[in-house]
């Protein structure tokens, strides 16, 4: 008797970010999480000094385009970078046309990358997508009450404009999908949530030693430098604790267009053997550094724009298994119970410095939130949220995998 074996042809996805793959956690486990489910993918992403123009990296095959990353504070110069990849974006899922990706998946800011899937949509091609951020929002709090309202609005039509055009749209967590369905006009029929929660194959508990033992109090903050997240505010408690605490430090990892003015606060305050700014690293070797510390800093000032966002940050600290310290917002508030984490007021320094000094002071509450990362890292997690993203795809290209 021959048996027939029925053969599924792997569908080719594409994806789009105006990021450095290797440094983007968000945009690396969406690829991953594909490649685990029998689908190929291809990454257009912005070019990386030492690597090739095309490399696979854990089954995803990576397209660094001619453009690299621009991290300065000209908002002009930040427009021809974007408007530089979208072409190059758009020519390279062009020359791909043969690959007839079943679903694009395209990353904002800006949210008009969705547009260089075009030639690729005309033959059939569904389009994702993804809203990290909300564009108006953030460049509104960028500038004058004028110029930012002006912003505003043409940035908001952009982003409707996108959205119509896109098959389905991702936002981040439940209220940023409850604040675009009501403020934005994002129809709730087309989107779906994917909450921005760690790639637990790369965030999980490690073994390291937490040098508080060792007369040591280690504070870390990973990711983007810029205005928003209220840096200079942290350097000057960092400061005032420090003349309690004298082993007391704060290492900084990442990058941003707030880099220059962070440098020049930690030479000023005069804080260079307490504060030591590492640049950007390999994100393999993030979770080793949180390992390391006491404490992650989660810290923002508050406005329109950063009271939707839920830190990744936060997120990578809950899974790998250390305490957070930061100020609640509406994602926050929703996903968090009152005791899971550490609080202190926005732009607040006294308040900054009472909750930083109450956490050194009490070894038994760091080892309370510490125990408390089990129970969130249970409830939010990657592993749960990957499955709800396959299903969506799943959706776009009609052919169920095995899970």
């Amino acid at each position: 008797m021959i048996i027939h074996k029925k053969v599924i042809k792997k569908e080719n996805i594409g994806m789009v970010a105006y990021t450095e793959y290797t440094r983007d956690p968000r945009v690396r486990r969406y690829s991953e999480a594909l490649i685990r489910h029998g689908y190929h993918v291809d990454c257009f992403v912005l070019k990386e000094s030492t690597k090739p123009v095309t490399e696979i990296i854990n089954g995803v095959k990576i397209h660094h385009l001619n453009s690299s990353q621009y991290r300065g504070v000209s908002n002009f110069s930040y427009i021809i970078s974007y408007l530089r990849f979208f072409f190059l974006a758009f020519k390279a899922l062009t020359k791909n046309i043969s690959k007839n990706y079943s679903v694009i998946h395209v990353h904002n800011m800006p949210d008009f990358l969705v547009f260089t899937t075009l030639i690729n949509k005309l033959f059939g091609s569904k389009v994702i997508l993804d809203i990290h951020d909300n564009m108006p929002e953030l460049y509104k709090a960028k500038f004058d009450s004028k110029i930012g309202v002006l912003l505003y609005h043409i940035l908001l039509a952009q982003e409707r404009l996108s959205c119509f055009y896109a098959d389905r749209v991702v936002t981040v967590h439940v209220p940023h999908f409850e604040y675009n369905v009501k403020n934005h006009n994002l129809s709730p029929n087309k989107t779906f949530i994917i909450p921005n929660f760690a790639d637990t194959n790369l965030f999980h508990p490690l073994t390291e030693t937490n040098s508080v033992k060792n007369g040591a109090f280690n504070v870390i903050y990973h990711g983007t430098i810029a205005e928003r997240f209220g840096l200079n505010l942290v350097l000057k408690g960092i400061k005032k604790v420090h003349e309690d605490f004298p082993f007391l430090r704060l290492h900084i990892y990442g990058k941003g267009d707030g880099v220059v003015n962070l440098e020049t606060d930690i030479q000023a305050m005069d804080l260079e053997n307490i504060v030591v700014y590492h640049g950007q690293i390999e994100l393999d070797l993030i979770p080793g550094k949180i390992a390391e510390s006491d404490l992650g800093l989660v810290t923002y000032i508050q406005s329109d724009a950063t009271d939707l966002m839920l830190p990744l940050k936060l997120m990578e600290y809950m899974a790998v298994g250390i305490p957070a310290l930061t100020v609640k917002n509406k994602p926050i508030k929703y996903y968090f119970k009152t005791d899971e984490l550490a609080y202190y007021e926005s732009n607040n320094l006294e308040s900054f410095t009472r909750e930083l000094l109450n956490l050194i002071k009490s070894p038994p509450e760091l080892s309370r939130l510490q125990k408390k990362t089990e129970i969130v890292n249970q409830r939010l997690n990657w592993e749960n949220e990957q499955k709800n993203y396959i299903n969506e795809i799943q959706k776009l290209t009609g052919i169920q995998t095995l899970w």
